[in-house]
Formats: structure tokens, sequence, C-alpha cells
């Protein structure tokens, strides 16, 4: 009797660990392990960072310490911080690894500093000038970044909603400040999220490689970045150029791969443009016409830009399928009648 028993509690045992559902993983990495710096790299002054009671401890000259075991395209960061009287620091991300002041977005911190811009500002883009928390006390500032749609949240209240379309920073590492001597801040359960990558294989800055590109007329830019961004349910694109002559130019518009018009601002021969992702019957066409021989998982767009119903120019957008190459084809007429045709080819850098 009792070696029955025992057999059916074995077998309820088994049917019931078979009916458990897998535990989901947690999208939320811990990059702080409360003990050591490791994974974490200062710029300069790598003596103002501690770990002390289970937290980052920023107290000394000017510092930034940039958590370099993963980069940000889209993501959170969120962490516990406290910060003394007059205290001034700061949660970066998408931002440059180098000496001084780091090159990125800045989520603010700061109490009652002498800078009135306060704790909650997306620094440089939208101040909060009210005081929400008192110094010498635990909070938790939460960072969403998706595209080029910002949030900030302070315990939970939301201080920043803002949509960047100058796509001004695509990607970078995560980092905390140490601003000034004096200044003493502390971080602690400090997390990262990873959210959806970009659908779209446009979505990145890219750098034109002036030696790889030909125009039938004048020269290339000696500079052209390009800076395109999910925007919502669509992209942001964002271009600043320098001509030969040292002309500055520079487009900015929202877009779908619609083939609709879509407006067009800061461009000084168009103003509106049509994207659309060519199908089959297009890339067949589009490579015969750019004299290119199809590669496999190539993305291929068409895009025409207008000022007013006139068409101005035509080109195929071509990424790689590696995702690293952005190569245009196409013509333009410029404003004094002239037609160019040219060959861009645009390495990604972020």
């Amino acid at each position: 009797m009792r070696t029955l028993l025992l057999v059916v509690l074995a077998s309820l045992s088994l049917a019931a660990s078979k009916t458990e559902k897998p535990k989901k993983k947690d999208p939320w990495i811990r990059i702080f392990d409360g003990s050591t710096l490791e994974g974490w790299k200062a710029n300069e002054h790598p003596e103002s960072w501690t770990v002390k009671d289970g937290a980052i401890r920023g107290d000394g000259p000017a510092s930034h310490l940039f958590y370099m075991g993963a980069k940000c395209v889209n993501c959170e960061f969120k962490a516990e911080v406290r910060i003394n009287h007059g205290g001034n620091s700061g949660m970066y991300f998408r931002t440059a690894f180098g000496p001084g002041f780091p090159n990125g977005y800045e989520a603010q911190i700061d109490n009652t500093h002498t800078d009135p811009v306060r704790t909650g500002s997306l620094y440089n883009f939208v101040p909060v000038y009210q005081q929400l928390i008192p110094d010498d006390t635990w909070w938790t500032q939460h960072v969403i970044v998706d595209g080029n749609h910002i949030q900030i949240f302070v315990n939970d209240k939301m201080t920043v909603d803002y949509v960047d379309e100058k796509n001004t920073y695509t990607s970078g590492y995560l980092a905390l400040q140490q601003h000034n001597q004096g200044s003493v801040v502390e971080f602690r359960n400090v997390m990262m999220k990873d959210l959806a990558p970009p659908k779209s294989p446009l979505v990145g800055t890219w750098r034109l490689d002036r030696e790889k590109s030909k125009f039938s007329a004048g020269e290339p830019p000696t500079q052209l970045e390009i800076r395109i961004l999910e925007e919502r349910n669509g992209l942001r694109y964002q271009s600043e150029s320098t001509t030969a002559d040292g002309q500055k130019h520079g487009a900015n518009y929202f877009f779908r791969t619609d083939g609709y018009d879509y407006r067009v601002t800061g461009a000084p021969n168009y103003d509106h443009v049509s994207v659309e992702l060519t199908d089959a019957h297009y890339v067949h066409t589009a490579l015969r016409e750019a004299h290119l021989r199809k590669k496999r998982d190539e993305h291929v767009y068409l895009v025409q830009s207008k000022m007013g119903r006139q068409l101005i120019g035509k080109a195929y957008y071509t990424v790689s399928p590696d995702g690293k190459t952005l190569t245009r084809d196409g013509e333009t007429t410029h404003p004094d009648g002239q037609k160019v045709e040219y060959h861009e080819v645009l390495e990604k850098v972020e």
C-alpha cells in the first residue's frame, strides 16, 4: 500500500511539473553588480568613482563613467539616485565615449545646483525648472528612448515626452556623470532594457565615403551625414552636408515608404519627397537602370524629389545585405538647370 501511494504521489508530481509554465526571462539587465565597477570605464579621473554601501558613488573632479557592456539604440535606462545639496549629475544615453562632457542625450540630475535646469529634464532639449526631489533623498529616474521618441520619468511621473526631429543621436553608450568637485552622487539598482530593434534597414547614421562616390559634374560633398530614425508610425530623415565651395545644406522630413509625397524643410531645390520600397519588379528595373547586379537580400527604395509638382530628382537607395552600406544612384536637377548624375556610397557609423 505504501509503495502504491509513493507511485501515485510521484506521478502527480511529474504531471504538475509538466503543466508548469516556463518562467519568462526578465528583460531588465542589471548593469551594476552592487560591489564592483566591472563593465564600467571612466573617461577621465577614475578616482572620482567608487562603490560604497552597494551604490556607485561619484565624488571628486569631473568625470563620466560609461557602461561598456552594450550600446543603446532603442532602450530603457533606470536607476535609483541620491545627490547632495548643490550637487549636479546626469544619466547619459546614446552617448559617445571620449574626454570631457559626453556627446549624447542627458537626463538631468540636479535638485539645488546653481544651474536652474532641474532633475527630470532632457538637457539642452526639454528643461524642467521645478524642484521635484529633496536633497539627500533616494528616488528613481527612468529613461525610455525608442526611435526619436524620448520619455523621462521621475518616481514614475513623466517629466519629458519629446520627439527629436533632428535625430541628434542615434546610438551610443549609457553613462553616469560626476559633474564637479563638491558634488556627491550615488546610483544603485542600475538597469538597462533593450527594446525592439528598428524595423527598417534605413535606420542609422550614415556618412559619405567621398573616395567611392562620383558625380557626372562637379565634386561630391566634402562632408555628408544622414540620420534616419523611426518616428512613431514612420521614419524621420535628417541630413547635413557641406559642398566643395563651403556651403552648408540640410534636409528634414517625416516619411513612410509608401510612395506618397511628404513635405521637406531645409532643402535648397526641392520641397517634397516620396520614398517607396520597391517590389521584385521594381528591384529588377532599379538595378538595371543603375547598372548593378542584384545581390541577395538587398533593400532597394525609389526616392523622388519634387519642387511643387515638378520632378527634380530620382534615385535608388540600396542598403547592403549586411546593413552597413547605403548606396544612392540617381539624377538631380540643380537650380541653374544643370542635370547631374551621381553615385554616392555611405557607410553606417551608428
